[in-house]
C-alpha cells in the first residue's frame, strides 16, 4: 500500500502535487491520439493561446449535486447552524439523464482521458451511477469517483459498482472512531464506511480485478490526527491501494465566495497564464451548465440567489463549442493578463474575476485550516444534531 501525507491544506497544494496524485488518470489507457491531445492543451497553455486545438483532459461531470451528509464546510451543511448556507437549493430531481451524459461521453470518445463523476454531490446518489460509469469505460475514459462511501449498500451493489468500470475510486475519511469521523461527516456512519471499503477491496481480489484503484484521502483535523496510523494499519489490512493525508479545512466553501473578502487588485502579467484550469479541464452540472473549475464561486453553483456565472452550456451546444467559445476564450485571456479587467468593463462580470489565482486578496485570512483550529474552535453540536458555527468571517 502506497502512503503519502502532505502538511498543507488542499487549497495550498501546488500543481505539481495535484498532477502528480492524479497522474494514473492521465497515462492509464494511453493512445496515440489521446497523447496527442495531452501534449496539444500543454503546448498551448505554454504558447498562451486562446483558442484550442486539443480538447480538455479531464471532465470533471457533476452527474448530481446531491449529498447524504451535512458536513459543516460544504455547501450541504445545515442551513440552522450557518446562515450563509440558506440560499442553497437542492432538489430531488438534480441529477444529469443517462442520454445526456452519453451524449457527452459520445463527443469525448478517443480524445479525452478521464471523467470524474462529482463536485459539491456524492455520486452515489445517482441512480444510473453504475450505467454511467459503464459508459465512460467502454468509451476507454478512465473513470473516477470520490463518495464519502457512508451508505448502506448491500453486495449486490457493492460488486455491481466493483464491475461498473470505475477505474479509481477515492474514499474520504475523517476518523476511525464514530465520534470523532462524525464531527465533520455529519449525519456519516463510520462502520458502513468500513464496511464498503472492505467488500470492494475483497470483490475485486474476487474478482481477480486491477480496478477500480481503492484510494483513502484521510483527512487530518485536531481532533482525529492521532487515529491516522491505526487507521492507515486497517486500511491496509483490508487490502486499499493508497492512503492520502492532508490537514483538512473548517472553514464553509461560502466563506471562500467573492465578497467575502477584500480584492486589491490584479496580479501581473506573466510568461505563463496564472492558471491552467481553463487549458486542461473543464466542469460540467448536471444540467450541461460549464464552469471553469472547481475553486471559485463555489458558494454561488447552487444558491438560489447568486448568480452562478456559466460560461455555456453543452446541452444546448456540445462540448466543443462551448470549449472555444467567447467566453472561455476570455477567461484565458485573463488567466494570462489579469489586468485586463481594467480597461475592459465586461470582464468584471466573468467567473475569474476576484479569484485569489489572478487577483491580490484577503481571501487567505478566512482560512481556517485544521492544524491550526480545533473543531470546538468554530462549531457546537447541539443536542438536536444541528452543527453551529461560532464564529463567521466578516469582509
Amino acid at each position: 500500500m502506497r502512503r503519502r501525507t502532505w502538511s498543507r491544506e488542499p487549497e495550498e497544494r501546488p500543481l505539481r502535487d495535484v498532477i502528480g496524485r492524479r497522474m494514473g488518470w492521465i497515462l492509464e489507457g494511453m493512445t496515440p491520439r489521446k497523447f496527442l491531445n495531452v501534449a496539444a492543451c500543454v503546448a498551448q497553455y505554454s504558447f498562451r493561446s486562446e483558442r484550442l486545438l486539443g480538447w480538455p483532459i479531464i471532465l470533471k461531470i457533476d452527474i448530481s449535486p446531491l449529498c447524504n451528509l451535512r458536513c459543516p464546510t460544504c455547501v450541504h451543511g445545515d442551513p440552522r447552524g450557518n446562515p450563509r448556507l440558506q440560499d442553497q437549493s437542492f432538489r430531488a430531481d438534480q441529477w444529469m439523464r443517462l442520454d445526456q451524459f452519453e451524449d457527452i461521453i459520445s463527443e469525448i470518445r478517443g480524445k479525452s482521458t478521464a471523467v470524474s463523476l462529482y463536485y459539491l454531490g456524492d455520486p452515489l446518489m445517482h441512480p444510473h451511477l453504475c450505467e454511467m460509469c459503464r459508459i465512460a469505460r467502454e468509451a476507454h475514459l478512465n473513470v473516477h469517483l470520490c463518495t464519502s462511501f457512508s451508505f448502506t449498500l448491500t453486495d449486490d451493489q457493492v460488486r455491481e459498482l466493483v464491475k461498473s468500470g470505475i477505474t479509481h475510486l477515492t474514499v474520504c475519511v475523517d476518523g476511525l472512531s464514530q465520534a470523532k469521523y462524525e464531527l465533520t461527516r455529519a449525519g456519516g456512519h463510520a462502520d458502513w464506511v468500513l464496511s464498503n471499503l472492505e467488500r470492494t477491496c475483497l470483490f475485486r481480489r474476487d474478482r481477480r480485478q486491477a480496478h477500480p484503484r481503492v484510494e483513502v484521502q484521510y483527512i487530518m483535523f485536531r481532533h482525529n490526527v492521532e487515529e491516522l496510523e491505526p487507521a492507515a494499519r486497517r486500511f491496509e489490512a483490508l487490502g486499499v491501494d493508497e492512503v492520502t493525508a492532508f490537514w483538512g479545512a473548517l472553514h464553509n466553501y461560502t466563506d471562500l465566495d467573492p465578497g467575502t473578502y477584500k480584492v486589491y487588485g490584479p496580479r501581473r502579467r506573466r510568461a505563463l497564464p496564472w492558471c491552467y484550469w481553463p487549458y486542461l479541464f473543464m466542469l460540467i452540472k448536471y444540467n450541461g451548465d460549464v464552469i471553469p473549475c472547481c475553486n471559485h464561486r463555489v458558494g454561488a453553483q447552487y444558491s438560489a440567489a447568486t448568480d452562478p456565472r456559466v460560461i455555456g452550456n453543452v446541452f444546448e451546444t456540445s462540448v466543443r463549442q462551448v470549449w472555444n467559445s467567447r467566453e472561455y476564450r476570455e477567461l484565458r485571456r485573463l488567466a494570462l493578463n489579469p489586468g485586463l479587467i481594467r480597461s475592459n468593463e465586461a470582464l468584471e462580470s466573468a467567473f475569474c474575476n476576484e479569484c485569489p489565482r489572478l487577483f491580490n486578496t484577503s481571501r487567505d485570512e478566512n482560512l481556517r485550516s485544521g492544524h491550526v483550529y480545533a473543531f470546538e474552535d468554530l462549531y457546537r453540536v447541539g443536542e438536536n444534531g444541528v452543527t453551529r458555527r461560532l464564529r463567521v468571517p466578516e469582509n
